[in-house]
């Protein structure tokens, strides 16, 4: 009888874990599915570096933005990985950085909360605040090999948590791959 109640155990405990992965999937893909779209402009990135392994590196324009209260009141930059919260607006074809703050505020009409991660980069031989969104890598089927181009666009979701997805990606105006 012990080792029935065991793998009864065991058995709820991986459907139970087998369900919750399968609910985190299902709303990864509500969100690409039926979230708003806005259309981000990207970046040439180092072409050593663009593809890795099967995933492409994209660099975005709102990746730059200067972001409110990043700097301690003693000058030096904040912790790397802390939350940061960036309103987004349309300025032509593109959705473009119109405020950065480490709080959230208000967006207005016509622009859109996100959420990013503080991080650096390397400029020469000083640092730069740069903004992660969670979508600088982009899966590539193998064999894709490594893809020119001279204008790099991507569509991303915007979750209810504020969250960006990858939609798809155009390189020169053609979804890729």
């Amino acid at each position: 009888a012990m080792m029935n109640r065991t793998a009864e155990w065991f058995s709820a405990l991986v459907a139970s874990q087998a369900l919750y992965l399968v609910a985190c999937a299902g709303y990864h893909e509500w969100v690409r599915q039926h979230a708003p779209v806005i259309r981000l402009k990207g970046r040439p990135v180092d072409p050593q570096d663009l593809l890795r392994g099967d995933y492409m590196t994209l660099a975005y324009d709102i990746s730059d933005a200067p972001v409110a209260e990043a700097t301690s009141k003693a000058g030096e930059q904040s912790d790397a990985g802390s939350e940061v919260w960036v309103l987004l607006e349309k300025r032509d074809r593109y959705h473009v950085v119109a405020e950065a703050s480490r709080k959230p505020s208000t967006p207005k009409a016509g622009q859109t909360l996100v959420r990013g991660t503080l991080g650096y980069s390397w400029r020469g031989n000083a640092t730069a605040t740069r903004i992660n969104y969670g979508i600088e890598q982009y899966f590539v089927p193998e064999g894709k090999g490594s893809p020119r181009f001279k204008l790099a666009e991507v569509e991303v979701s915007v979750s209810p948590t504020h969250q960006l997805y990858i939609r798809r990606v155009l390189l020169d105006g053609q979804a890729y791959p």
